[in-house]
């Protein structure tokens, strides 16, 4: 890196709501067209499209082309930790509208952070795993022991694959409804793929959150989770 870090810049391009909204939509880690993101905030497109063009000229997002549309997500998993972290120590607003307190209610349930599994289920599961000694936790930090290596080849996880993913093979990342750990890092996004390609949970359509689905119920109730 050549040069300071300009901190007050990246606060600034945080400081915008429609910005931030976008943001926490992406952090689902899917594409989205710039009209699906417009109708979700609840603005024109064109201000979606001014909004898209500032962050990716930050490099926090990146685009697709796909014949007329053009698709958006987060550049980085960087970008999705950051605004995890900030919800964390962010004080609270109450919630008066019925349709926020629903949302809020289910993403609490269970979302998307990024490429990998948040809210109630996620840090269940989470607790599952060191209450089994398939991760032992210290100091923050988490290590797969030889019997979670089994256990997650046991759920159809290759754990030689995951550790081929960039950054750590297993990161206790601090949930914001739950203030508490659930899974990240390279596992983490096997484990999020993995509940997907099997149909235990599907991706909400208007939001992060995801429902666990009739086979997924029955998959989690294996941990004592749903």
């Amino acid at each position: 890196m050549d040069g300071l870090p300009n901190i007050l810049h990246t606060t600034k391009m945080l400081a915008d709501k429609s910005r931030l909204e976008i943001l926490t939509i992406l952090m689902d880690g899917r594409f989205h067209t710039v009209h699906e993101i417009a109708q979700i905030i609840k603005v024109k497109d064109h201000t979606t499209s001014y909004h898209l063009k500032k962050l990716e000229e930050n490099k926090w997002v990146q685009f697709y082309k796909q014949g007329r549309h053009v698709y958006y997500r987060l550049s980085n998993p960087q970008i999705a930790d950051l605004l995890e972290n900030l919800m964390n120590i962010s004080p609270t607003i109450k919630i008066n509208s019925f349709n926020k307190n629903k949302e809020y209610y289910e993403l609490k349930s269970g979302r998307s952070c990024y490429c990998h599994l948040a809210g109630e289920i996620a840090v269940e599961f989470f607790d599952f795993l060191v209450q089994m000694n398939y991760l032992v936790l210290a100091d923050d930090q988490a290590v797969l022991t030889t019997d979670g290596v089994r256990f997650f080849h046991s759920i159809d996880i290759d754990v030689t694959q995951a550790q081929k993913s960039a950054g750590l093979l297993v990161k206790p990342c601090l949930d914001w409804t739950e203030r508490k750990f659930h899974l990240g890092g390279g596992l983490g996004k096997a484990f999020f793929k993995m509940c997907i390609e099997h149909n235990y949970i599907t991706q909400n359509l208007n939001n992060r959150g995801v429902t666990i689905t009739k086979v997924g119920t029955d998959f989690f109730n294996n941990f004592n989770l749903a």
